[in-house]
């Protein structure tokens, strides 16, 4: 029987890894790695993706998983949300993952560096303050309205798990609604990042683990719902 991952505990614990061991991979690893990107559901029908497995030793990382991508905010909401799905899924395999937007191949938005992780160095102080990792908003700040304060612990929790959706330099470049107890909707600026989409996974997955399934519709460019 496959096992069912708990989303919102990988989602509360995860990090960006960016110390990895020295580590070649091997054709079981690939394998392992391209199950996770199989299991990613899409965001929409217009937009096809095509994941691929790069060998660079990219900030000592064993490979880089990247897809071509176009930069329509479409596009992009897709690849942020296929991507992170991928990521919640190496991670609970127990990969050592990191967005990365100055790492690209050609054609790709942003990649995803994968490796073994290593004990935190000196490369993961200094990359976690120029990302701001530690300065997120709160959701009091990106709730328009507030929270009603009958919501239901299931819309907290789905709302918790979009606050800590990674972003380019932690800008968090998103506002959630709450429209009924099982529906918020999400709104974000793509710019050139894919971060809207990452967001979207997150809050996906979440509703999905709890309600037992979730349904994102775009309702116009840069704002979604996500309903279950």
């Amino acid at each position: 029987m496959k096992k069912e991952l708990d989303y919102i505990d990988l989602i509360r614990t995860r990090h960006s890894t960016r110390d990895y061991d020295q580590h070649t991979l091997t054709d079981a690893d690939r394998t392992q790695i391209m199950e996770a990107v199989a299991s990613a559901v899409p965001l929409g029908s217009t937009v096809r993706l095509e994941w691929k497995i790069a060998d660079r030793s990219i900030m000592g990382c064993s490979g880089l998983v990247y897809a071509k991508c176009g930069s329509s905010h479409d596009e992009l909401a897709e690849y942020g949300y296929q991507g992170e799905q991928i990521v919640l899924a190496l991670l609970a395999r127990e990969w050592g993952t990191c967005w990365y937007g100055m790492v690209r191949m050609p054609g790709s938005p942003c990649s995803i560096t994968v490796g073994k992780p290593a004990a935190r160095r000196v490369r993961s102080v200094v990359m976690g303050a120029l990302s701001r990792g530690h300065m997120r908003k709160s959701l009091e700040q990106l709730v328009t309205g507030g929270i009603p304060e009958h919501s239901s612990p299931l819309v907290r929790t789905v709302l918790e798990s979009a606050r800590l959706a990674p972003s380019a330099i932690n800008r968090q470049v998103w506002s959630f609604e709450v429209t009924s107890d099982t529906q918020i909707v999400i709104k974000g600026d793509a710019g050139r990042f894919p971060d809207l989409g990452i967001c979207l996974a997150n809050a996906m997955v979440t509703a999905r683990q709890l309600a037992g399934k979730a349904t994102v519709s775009r309702l116009n460019e840069g704002t979604y719902s996500i309903s279950w």
